[in-house]
C-alpha cells in the first residue's frame, strides 16, 4: 500500500477490501502522514464499523489533531453512499480533530 497517496485516495482504494454490501473505509492522517486505516467487516460474526476498526489499529498518542477520511459505496453497483459516521462512531471519533466524509454525490465534506 502506498502511504504517500492522499488519504482520500487511500480510503477509496480500501473499499475493495470490504466484503459487506455497503463497503466503508476509514483512514487516519496527521502532520506526519497516514498512520491507520480500517474497513467495515463481519469479523467473528458481530461486525465492526470502519471508523472503530481504524481507531482500534491507531496509535492513540497521534489522535490529537488527526483527521479521519471516511468513504462508502454499494458493492453491487459501485455507487457512492453518504459515509458520515453513525452516532456510535461519532462518539468514538471525537478524539480526532476533524472527520471528512464522502457524500452520495462523491463530494468530500466535513
Amino acid at each position: 500500500m502506498n502511504k504517500r497517496m492522499h488519504p482520500a485516495e487511500l480510503a477509496l482504494a480500501l473499499l475493495n477490501r470490504s466484503q459487506c454490501s455497503v463497503q466503508v473505509a476509514a483512514v487516519l492522517v496527521d502532520s506526519w502522514g497516514i498512520f491507520a486505516w480500517g474497513i467495515n467487516h463481519a469479523g467473528n460474526g458481530f461486525g465492526e464499523h470502519a471508523e472503530a476498526h481504524c481507531l482500534r489499529r491507531a496509535n492513540r498518542s497521534r489522535l490529537e489533531g488527526a483527521t479521519m477520511f471516511v468513504a462508502a459505496r454499494r458493492k453491487r453497483n459501485g455507487r457512492a453512499v453518504t459515509a458520515r459516521p453513525c452516532d456510535a462512531c461519532q462518539r468514538l471519533v471525537r478524539a480526532c480533530h476533524r472527520v471528512i466524509w464522502r457524500d452520495s454525490r462523491g463530494v468530500w465534506c466535513g
